[in-house]
């Protein structure tokens, strides 16, 4: 005889009876405001409506892509908003093309062919930025409509409410360019389910619309032409909390309007990475190098399947991609992922900018990279060096000395962390908060067949109860019911009694 589990708390009332109260008002409106574009020449325009603060990247041209003039506004504001009492929800936005491609690189190498030294200064200020956005301390929702790369990662993916659209593209793309990604960005990417991280840190590959979602990149999914009205409604909550903020927003939540699986072409469709692709994913890239994960997508790409063709695709992109930002990419990945450290992944992310860019850097790929694909605009494989996956160079070994450990020569700037972290080793309180407000994560499900759960009690679940416990109420139930249950059948075995145990 197993006895239930505690009961699912009942705070949600309050918070049902605000989204009710606000989709009502979104109902009986005429209209929403439109939102006004800023003047051009504002590069990040700011707004003040009730108790919201809403920021808007305006660099449309340059597909809203980060400057250090930008950096230095956003600090600025951010900071007044995280002070400020008034403030109660911050919201990110950029246009219908793009929240934010990126860092501009391009100018930092053209800057650097001129004699400037400015490539260090600029991470220092974004990567503090990146840590602002981290503690800001109140709701933060990110609209990640359009394309959502590097720097705009950074800006993103601390908001514990993003939300994707269709058009929306997603990618950490810094091996194309002989570099690695950063902003802190491994950080999250760590708690995506299995190997996912890894995969898109090494590869660069390009998530489209709900795969962005489904993969837990996003936590909410909505149709475009609802984000003027879904801001304006955020706008109008009078005392927003993270609970009001993310029911509100699920309010919105669109069904599929396709089977195909999301690409380009079909960015509505559900996520790719399911069924023999998820395995194979996390088969090659949990090795320990680029060249192991390189010679395990080989042999499934040889074992014909589901998998095969998706395999050599991997290795098609990692055969365009740096040797060394590729290598660098997967010890930083794994190096957030045992750390379980915002600040530790950011302060590795400078010493391994340092590494690309600095005055006595380990490589040139960055320049090399950045100048053949962003300034010649050649479409051939950049001349890294080295150039090949077996080079004793990349080894993990070589890699943690070369970009992430700090010798006593190091050039790399020391972070002024504003505010001062808590404590300066050990897992972070906000890890695994992530995926808190989105589709349930395989660790969310683990954790309540494995008692561990704040929510679950002493005792084995069966799926039903584990599915009535875990899932919530709400216009997104059948959906996070399914996610729910198919964790449970890829991971989960039942006993004799119909009790679940996690594989091992």
């Amino acid at each position: 005889m197993t006895l239930l589990r505690s009961a699912r708390t009942s705070s949600r009332s309050l918070s049902a009876a605000s989204v009710r109260l606000a989709s009502v008002s979104r109902h009986l409106a005429s209209s929403s405001p439109a939102m006004a574009a800023p003047p051009a020449s504002e590069l990040v325009a700011f707004e003040s409506l009730g108790a919201s603060r809403v920021y808007r990247l305006n660099r449309p041209k340059a597909l809203n892509a980060l400057n250090r003039e930008m950096i230095t506004a956003l600090t600025a504001k951010v900071t007044a908003w995280r002070e400020s009492e008034l403030c109660q929800l911050v919201v990110g936005m950029g246009d219908e093309r793009a929240f934010c491609a990126g860092g501009d690189v391009k100018g930092l190498v053209l800057g650097q062919k001129e004699g400037k030294d400015e490539a260090l200064a600029f991470f220092k200020d974004e990567f503090e930025l990146n840590w602002l956005l981290g503690r800001l301390g109140k709701p933060y929702v990110a609209v990640i409509d359009g394309i959502v790369m590097g720097g705009g990662a950074g800006l993103s993916l601390p908001a514990p409410i993003r939300v994707a659209t269709s058009r929306t593209v997603f990618a950490m793309p810094e091996t194309k360019i002989g570099y690695a990604p950063d902003v802190g960005a491994n950080y999250y990417l760590a708690q995506l389910d299995g190997q996912i991280g890894a995969w898109l840190a090494v590869t660069g590959q390009e998530v489209y619309g709900r795969a962005v979602y489904e993969l837990g990149l996003a936590t909410h999914y909505v149709e475009p032409s609802t984000i003027a009205d879904l801001v304006h409604q955020l706008t109008q909550l009078a005392s927003p909390t993270l609970e009001t903020v993310g029911s509100l927003v699920a309010t919105y939540t669109t069904a599929p309007t396709t089977a195909v699986p999301s690409s380009k072409a079909s960015p509505d469709g559900p996520s790719p990475i399911t069924g023999e692709v998820r395995v194979a994913l996390d088969r090659a890239f949990s090795k320990s190098s680029v060249k192991d994960i390189y010679d395990a997508l080989g042999e499934i790409a040889a074992e014909g399947g589901e998998a095969a063709v998706w395999a050599k695709t991997q290795q098609g992109l990692m055969n365009a991609r740096s040797p060394t930002g590729m290598a660098v990419a997967l010890e930083n990945f794994k190096s957030a992922k045992a750390g379980k450290s915002l600040q530790k992944a950011l302060r590795n992310d400078i010493l391994m900018a340092t590494g690309f860019a600095g005055p006595s850097r380990s490589t040139d790929d960055f320049t090399t990279g950045v100048t053949h694909l962003l300034i010649e605009k050649a479409s051939s494989r950049a001349p890294w060096s080295p150039s090949a996956l077996d080079d004793a160079a990349l080894s993990p070994a070589a890699i943690k000395a070369a970009f992430l450990t700090r010798g006593a020569e190091s050039a790399a700037p020391e972070l002024a962390l504003d505010p001062a972290p808590v404590k300066r080793e050990g897992p972070d309180s906000t890890w695994g908060r992530f995926r808190a407000h989105g589709l349930p994560s395989e660790a969310t499900v683990r954790a309540w067949v494995e008692g561990d759960s704040p929510n679950a009690g002493a005792f084995k679940v069966k799926e039903h109860e584990l599915l009535d416990r875990l899932v919530k109420a709400g216009p997104r139930a059948h959906e996070e019911r399914r996610r729910a249950a198919e964790i449970v059948a890829r991971h989960c075995e039942k006993d004799d009694e119909g009790y679940l145990n996690w594989k091992r």
